[in-house]
């Protein structure tokens, strides 16, 4: 596929929207997608995709979502970084041609972390006036993920075509999600949105008790005999959630007129204590 044909998809595709902020949303939405193409059909590395990005793409979560998160299959942290990223480069001008693309490298001991630009693309599909603004998209791979996750395999079909990906599977991204929720040093309103779509699933999810304690031991915490108690702490979590955080971070990424949004933060806290209650 080339630029030309991807922006004239895109075009057609959405061309009864008429919100230039959920426009940008969804051609976000659709570089995610010829990302994950071009790394899953242009490159033989053992990753796996998860994270709400993930759950948006493959489950139709109601929120958008900005970073591709990745995890190796099993830890290495002699992962060739560099090497990574010329390889994702080298296919995307293969298997895409013609988009304005640039790319950039920070790494750690444990995550990668590359960050694609693409530039003309908001100026060619009318949502922006300036032609050198870009639309970024950061990609995040784990190179030391917790043991015992479990996969799934997915079809996705982007513009350029349909391809097969790994996946976390749902009990593994429900025990990842409810680490972050727990762990993570700040309130981030898309975990416990999350939260919440995986605690709404039917059927019930159980949690993968051996991941989620796995990560508890990466983190210096606790593990967890069962369930019941790793519900007990998010319970416990839920009830000190700052609503106005919950809400300034979601309010851009949640598809929910004004009203609808409103409620439902106000009703978050009870809700949320109800299901994990019920679990």
């Amino acid at each position: 596929m080339n630029y030309i044909l991807f922006l004239k998809a895109f075009l057609a595709k959405y061309k009864g929207i008429k919100d230039n902020q959920l426009l940008f949303q969804y051609l976000r939405e659709e570089l995610q997608y010829l990302i994950l193409y071009v790394l899953y059909t242009g490159t033989r590395y053992p990753v796996y995709f998860m994270g709400g990005t993930k759950l948006r793409l493959s489950y139709g979560i109601n929120r958008f979502s900005e970073d591709i998160d990745l995890a190796l299959d099993k830890p290495d942290l002699d992962f060739p970084a560099k090497q990574f990223l010329e390889n994702i480069a080298s296919a995307f001008s293969e298997k895409v041609t013609g988009f304005s693309l640039k790319s950039n490298l920070n790494t750690n001991r444990n995550v990668i972390k590359l960050m694609f630009s693409f530039s003309k693309v908001l100026f060619d599909a009318g949502l922006s006036p300036l032609p050198g603004q870009t639309v970024k998209i950061k990609l995040e791979l784990d190179k030391n993920p917790p043991d015992f996750a479990s996969y799934e395999r997915k079809t996705y079909r982007s513009m350029a075509g349909d391809y097969m990906i790994g996946t976390y599977d749902l009990a593994t991204g429900f025990a990842g999600k409810i680490a972050a929720v727990l762990f993570r040093e700040y309130q981030k309103g898309r975990d416990y949105y999350d939260l919440q779509w995986y605690l709404q699933y039917k059927p019930a999810i159980g949690i993968n008790l051996k991941y989620m304690n796995a990560n508890s031991v990466q983190q210096g915490k606790n593990t967890f005999e069962n369930e019941k108690e790793v519900l007990a702490a998010v319970i416990e979590k839920v009830k000190k959630l700052d609503l106005l955080l919950l809400r300034q971070d979601l309010e851009r990424f949640v598809v929910m007129d004004a009203r609808s949004f409103g409620e439902w933060v106000e009703n978050y806290i009870p809700q949320t204590l109800n299901l994990l209650q019920t679990h």
